[in-house]
């Protein structure tokens, strides 16, 4: 069986029309600012890691964190040059030539439950997706379960890469997993992207950098140029470390953000005064 990469955890009217960029499922865009995105996104983002080190695998193998804190910045992505450079000699790449490619499909009630959970800010919560990690032929049923305002906790199930239909202990691992009725989950959303992981030398760490984004759905596709997502994954909540302290000194602060949030509050009629800071400023910070 393949090995996978340890890395595998109002209305907004004015949001969802001025700029929307809506693209088809798997495609990149047209016209030229598609390419200008793929040049500053994952090529861009190749040469800024081209100085970094690999990662020994005993020293991934410790840094797997899957029960932990995760904290998300959105980044500018002219801001990655600055952030990266600073945090050499302190962290060190997971795998080698830069970053990978990332499908996502969530799956959720039809009444959307898991969205919904998100959104009313219930402590204990669960999400479920298929991640397909496209460089390394494999792919994964994962839960991330919320379980108080700090703590989360990855489950993970390798499956059929393009099986189109759960299995009977595909469905028994999500029992067992997360609280949501199983036999009503179906795909909701979806989101791609390219993902490189940095592992801290020194402490328990792990920093992921997502840029080339594209959320929503099989029909309606919203790509978010410009922007990276920043998450620093910890076993507990600390600004002391490097990355906490590099992103501070960039003016960067973090906030809730959730990738599969997004994606329905783009696409979807659907409430979302919770996520309306993130989604003003991924506005913002479109390109």
């Amino acid at each position: 069986m393949t090995s996978a990469p340890a890395d595998v955890a109002a209305s907004v009217g004015p949001l969802r029309g001025a700029r929307r960029a809506a693209i088809a499922p798997g495609s990149s865009g047209s016209g030229s600012s598609g390419a200008r995105s793929t040049a500053a996104g994952g090529a861009g983002l190749r040469e800024l890691l081209f100085d970094f080190s690999s990662a020994p695998a005993s020293l991934v193998a410790n840094r797997a964190l899957l029960r932990r804190t995760d904290t998300k910045f959105l980044v500018p992505e002219r801001l990655l040059g600055p952030l990266l450079s600073s945090l050499k000699g302190d962290y060190l790449l997971l795998g080698e030539g830069g970053p990978s490619a990332y499908q996502t499909l969530y799956l959720d009630t039809p009444d959307l439950q898991s969205f919904h959970d998100h959104r009313r800010g219930r402590r204990l919560r669960d999400k479920v997706r298929v991640r397909d990690y496209l460089e390394h032929a494999v792919s994964f049923l994962e839960v991330k379960s919320r379980r108080s305002e700090l703590l989360t906790v990855k489950r993970r199930r390798e499956r059929p890469r393009g099986a189109e239909e759960l299995g009977e202990g595909e469905r028994a691992f999500l029992a067992a997993s997360c609280r949501m009725p199983t036999a009503d989950l179906r795909p909701a959303a979806r989101v791609d992207y390219h993902r490189a992981t940095l592992v801290a030398a020194r402490d328990t760490e792990r920093v992921t950098v997502d840029v080339d984004l594209a959320v929503g759905r099989h029909d309606a596709r919203e790509r978010l140029a410009g922007i990276a997502i920043v998450e620093v994954k910890q076993p507990a909540f600390s600004v002391s470390t490097p990355a906490m302290r590099a992103l501070r000194r960039l003016g960067l602060r973090w906030l809730s953000v959730s990738k599969y949030c997004t994606a329905v509050a783009l696409t979807r009629d659907v409430p979302c005064h919770r996520f309306l800071p993130a989604l003003r400023k991924i506005e913002g910070m479109r390109t």
